[in-house]
Formats: structure tokens, sequence, C-alpha cells
């Protein structure tokens, strides 16, 4: 609905709302949720603080503690909201390289979803970078695996991303 700032408010409210409860993992997500929001208004710079703000909050979960269990998960969808803030401030090798990461934790754990959205991710990345051609594998993986999963908006991304891909190839011939 683009009320943004009624979201930023209301995830603010939510990020306080959870530290003053003692709940860490929550507190994470509220801040994490802020920097998506962020990262949705091309704030770029703030998202990614606000990425490692969750981060640095995640670490405070010690072994045993609640939410210990969803620590590896929840590192690796910051990877790739790092990967996707990064790309936006034009650090296209590190955006990379945090998107890899990612990529690997959701296929080894088998999460479909998850792991075309970040192929997604490193195909606008190569994009970006000029090589269309890199682009097109990393497309047509995603397209398979969202295929299963019915994320009918995303598969009209990815062929719209396909398109350009290779309207870009054919300007180069």
């Amino acid at each position: 609905m683009a009320r943004h700032e009624e979201a930023e408010t209301a995830a603010r409210a939510a990020a306080a709302n959870e530290r003053a409860a003692g709940h860490v993992r929550g507190h994470a997500s509220a801040v994490e949720l802020l920097g998506l929001l962020r990262l949705r208004q091309w704030r770029y710079d703030e998202a990614y603080s606000s990425f490692d703000e969750a981060g640095r909050i995640y670490d405070t979960i010690g072994p045993g503690a609640e939410g210990e269990r969803d620590l590896p998960r929840a590192r690796a969808l910051l990877e790739r909201h790092r990967g996707r803030a990064l790309r936006g401030l034009g650090n296209r090798e590190e955006a990379r390289e945090r998107l890899t990461v990612a990529l690997r934790f959701f296929r080894d754990t088998r999460e479909a979803y998850n792991t075309a959205r970040t192929l997604t991710d490193l195909a606008e990345t190569s994009l970006d970078s000029g090589d269309p051609a890199g682009a097109l594998p990393l497309i047509d993986e995603a397209v398979t695996a969202l295929a299963a999963e019915r994320a009918s908006y995303h598969l009209a991304h990815l062929r719209a991303l396909r398109e350009s891909c290779l309207d870009a190839d054919q300007s180069t011939d």
C-alpha cells in the first residue's frame, strides 16, 4: 500500500517492544523487517545497517537459548538481504559473495523458495554487471524451483528478467 512512514513507525515500535520484553529473536526480526522496508524504499545504506544490527542482536542468542535453532536460517536470510542492499549500493562483488553464502545454505537445507529467490538476486547482480549470459542459467534454475512453489508473481518477474537477458545478448551480437 506504500504507506512506508506508517510501516516504519510500526516496525520501530515492534523492535522496541520485543527488546523491552526480552525477546531477542523477535527484536532481531523486527530490526530485520525495518531493513526490508528500507530496502524496498531503495534506502540501501540504512537497510544494510539494519541488517547488521539484526545480526548483532542474533549474535547475543547463546547456546540453548530460545531461538538458537533458528540462527543458521536467520543468518542466511540476513546474508541474502545484505547482498541485496550491497547490490543497490553498487558493490556487486561483495553482493555476489553474500548471496552465494545464502544460496549455499538454502540449497543445503532444500528450501526451494529461498533458493530461487537468491538465484534471482544473483541473476540480477549478473545483469547489473553486464553479464546477461551468466544470468540465464540462474534464472532458469530459479524458474524450475518456483514453478513447483506456484509463485506466479516471482515467475512473471523471472520471465521478464529472462527476456531482458535475451534482448541484451542479441544487442551485443
